[in-house]
């Protein structure tokens, strides 16, 4: 529970800072007044003042704040609603961009650290349900340094050996957590495809070029599949419990058990991967164009280039605190279904 708890804060602190930090460096790209940038809300724990901004650090740990002069009032000195159209938007995005940006960096990693060429022997990803390898009990995150006495430095040294080798006993020699074992596996043979099989998942072996366009087109496909899902729904290509929205409690859990495979396994694949699944999942919700969201204010600059002007700044006022409201008692809802209905354990072995 205390590295659930502990997990949460941390993964949750990070995203929320960088993406304020966006927030932040926008404005004052633009000139706009930050009266003060907090980690946490309030109340406050610890504050120092750097020219006109307040750096706080508040009780709440669960979010953080970029408070700007004139957010609503068109009519404030330096204040964000007195900025032009195009400052707006780009300000109002900056943290979202942040985020995406800092998913590309955390899938990166997850690669490039793990996967990085040079690297000894080959790293398993994941095993197959059913096969000889899980019965044998080898695990995503496990190093094979030799086959019998043949080193092994490539995937596809492994399976060369493996294929010809259906119902022999191969000793794998393996480093898991940084200890070395030894694990007798029996392949089995594969009549389609002529050849024996242990059931492993094994990683592609790549450079930090690599990693980082691995990274960057993995940030555009989460991306573009949260985007599709309500066409999958509708199509009934996706389940309605796969779908659902999750909330602190949720990601609590995730994060946990992303901490405790990567402690188990001396592995940073699967917490740099959440970190990077759930950079890009704040980026995509905050963009989305509901009222109190950076999305739901982008809306309003939207509609007031189109309609030619303003609008009145106490409308938009109200109708963020509502959103808000809203928001606040949606969330309600889904820490309810997250404690009613938690989320399965991730393999994140074998889903990457």
């Amino acid at each position: 529970m205390l590295l659930t708890i502990v997990s949460f804060i941390v993964v949750l602190s990070i995203l929320v800072f960088v993406h304020e930090l966006g927030h932040f460096l926008a404005a004052k790209w633009g000139g706009v007044k930050v009266d003060e940038f907090g980690m946490g809300y309030p109340p406050r724990i610890v504050g120092v003042r750097r020219g006109e901004t307040l750096y706080s650090i508040n009780a709440i740990p669960f979010g953080g704040f970029t408070k700007m002069a004139g957010e609503d009032d068109p009519n404030a000195a330096r204040g964000l609603a007195s900025q032009s159209k195009k400052k707006r938007l780009l300000i109002l995005a900056a943290g979202s961009i942040m985020n995406l940006l800092l998913a590309i960096i955390f899938f990166a990693f997850s690669f490039g650290l793990t996967w990085s060429m040079g690297g000894e022997g080959v790293r398993i990803t994941g095993v197959a349900q059913d096969s000889p390898a899980a019965a044998a009990g080898l695990k995503g995150g496990d190093i094979v340094l030799y086959a019998d006495q043949t080193k092994m430095n490539t995937p596809d040294s492994l399976i060369e050996y493996t294929r010809p080798r259906a119902g022999q006993s191969i000793t794998l020699q393996i480093r898991r957590a940084g200890d070395t074992l030894e694990v007798p596996v029996t392949p089995r043979f594969n009549a389609e495809a002529n050849k024996g099989e242990m059931g492993l998942y094994l990683s592609p072996k790549m450079n930090w070029g690599q990693a980082f366009v691995r990274g960057a087109l993995q940030t555009a496909s989460v991306v573009w599949v949260t985007l599709t899902v309500p066409v999958l729904l509708i199509r009934g290509l996706v389940p309605l419990e796969a779908a659902r929205p999750v909330g602190p409690v949720a990601i609590a859990q995730l994060a946990g058990g992303a901490v405790q495979q990567s402690l188990a396994a001396g592995w940073w694949f699967p917490i740099l991967q959440l970190m990077g699944l759930l950079s890009t999942a704040l980026a995509i919700t905050n963009l989305l164009p509901l009222p109190a969201l950076d999305g739901g204010r982008i809306f309003f600059v939207i509609v007031e280039a189109i309609r030619g002007k303003r609008i009145a700044p106490e409308k938009e006022g109200t109708i963020h605190m509502i959103g808000f409201l809203v928001l606040l008692a949606l969330m309600v809802v889904i820490t309810y279904v997250d404690i009613s209905s938690p989320l399965p354990a991730i393999d994140w072995g074998s889903m990457f």
